[in-house]
């Protein structure tokens, strides 16, 4: 995929358009055509070099799953129900991973649930940094 988007280009090459339903769930791309189209400017903005290297990186990424017992803040992993690229089965590894994380599925969303579904992802962040201690109460830990 890597070395076909850097010789025919992004949208040129119909990576976009490609991966399109795969970043934004197939039904949102109907009910959604705003998120739609947002999320495939996106991608036809990013030049082929750029979209070629991140290929790269992700195919050549190592595993770091053996690193999040180390992980030592609070962490919330977001992830959309229908999401293909990180499936919730792979979020629930990094939540399970990382101590005391939360893990939030958004129902109704593939890969971008801020987008596709922003309220329910609005709500979930907010709850999870109001659970966090205020920096007063950090300070007198300290």
């Amino acid at each position: 995929m890597r070395q076909r988007v850097r010789r025919r280009g992004g949208e040129s090459g119909g990576y976009a358009q490609e991966v399109l339903s795969k970043m934004v769930a197939p039904y949102n791309i109907k009910a959604l055509p705003g998120v739609a189209h947002h999320v495939m400017g996106m991608m036809a903005r990013t030049s082929p070099e750029g979209a070629a290297a991140a290929l790269r990186g992700r195919a050549e990424r190592p595993d770091y799953v053996e690193m999040l017992a180390r992980i030592a803040v609070s962490t919330l992993v977001v992830v959309g129900a229908d999401d293909e690229f990180t499936p919730v089965s792979d979020a629930r590894v990094i939540s399970d991973g990382i101590p005391d994380a939360e893990l939030e599925v958004i129902q109704g969303a593939a890969h971008m649930p801020n987008l596709e579904r922003a309220a329910e992802f609005d709500v979930a962040l907010q709850r999870f940094l109001d659970s966090l201690p205020a920096e007063a109460d950090k300070r007198e830990e300290r």
